[in-house]
């Protein structure tokens, strides 16, 4: 009797998992690792171009600060030329003249629609060897070079200026290093300044005072507030 009792505790201790119990494990255990990877992958979906929103807003802010210490350091006087957006020359007589690019408008074949800007600031640059003045040629554009490396991201210029009287002459020599000038002498006028007022594949769009500073910034267009509450693309009220 106690042989018996042995044998069948024996028999029923050595039992093991059916086949159909491993198959609905496994099934089970896939179905897991299936649920687990969908959730891991909408999460990178998701996450990803948050990042991306943020690197961007990062990117925007740094840009965004850099032109508002320019503006706030901008010279502000009416014997000084000016580079903006106006509707034409005419409208701004005895200055460079602007352009009329952007305006919100679609670009048609070989159409330059992107905005740029020049003007004097007290801010430093990058200076030639002699007496460094505190004012800077500032500018800013997005690069229309197709054969530059920065081509179609914003760029700032800071060309730092000497004081007045290391030239007295103004002339189109693209080496010539010049101070601040004043009307009726013009930032166009300057042949070594010629990258503030040209954008394009040309000789005269290239200065290496120029630097990146929105890599990821492509489309660059401003407008301006007057003080009657309108927003413009005039600097005056019309």
């Amino acid at each position: 009797m106690k042989k018996q009792s042995s044998t069948a505790a024996a028999q029923g201790s050595c039992r093991a998992f059916t086949l159909v119990e491993m198959l609905i494990s496994i099934v089970v255990l896939a179905l897991l690792i299936l649920l687990v990877t969908q959730v891991v992958n909408t999460a990178a979906t998701v996450v990803r171009p948050a990042n991306k929103h943020i690197d961007t807003d990062t990117q925007g802010r740094a840009i965004l600060d850099r032109m508002a210490l320019d503006f706030g350091k901008m010279l502000k006087r009416s014997d000084i030329d000016y580079v903006i957006k106006q509707p034409g020359v005419a409208n701004y007589p005895g200055n460079s003249g602007g352009h009329s690019q952007g305006q919100g408008k679609k670009a048609s074949s070989g159409q330059e629609l992107n905005d740029w800007m020049a003007f004097f600031s007290q801010m430093p640059g990058y200076y030639p060897s002699g007496a460094q003045s505190p004012v800077s040629l500032v500018a800013y554009r997005v690069n229309g070079d197709s054969n530059s490396q920065s081509y179609l991201k914003l760029e700032r210029m800071g060309k730092g200026l000497l004081w007045n009287g290391v030239s007295n002459a103004i002339n189109p020599t693209a080496s010539a290093i010049y101070p601040i000038v004043f009307l009726p002498a013009t930032i166009a006028g300057v042949g070594s300044w010629s990258a503030a007022v040209n954008n394009s594949n040309s000789a005269a769009s290239k200065d290496s005072d120029y630097e990146t500073i929105g890599p990821q910034v492509f489309r660059f267009e401003y407008y301006y507030l007057l003080k009657n509450g309108n927003v413009t693309d005039t600097p005056w009220n019309t």
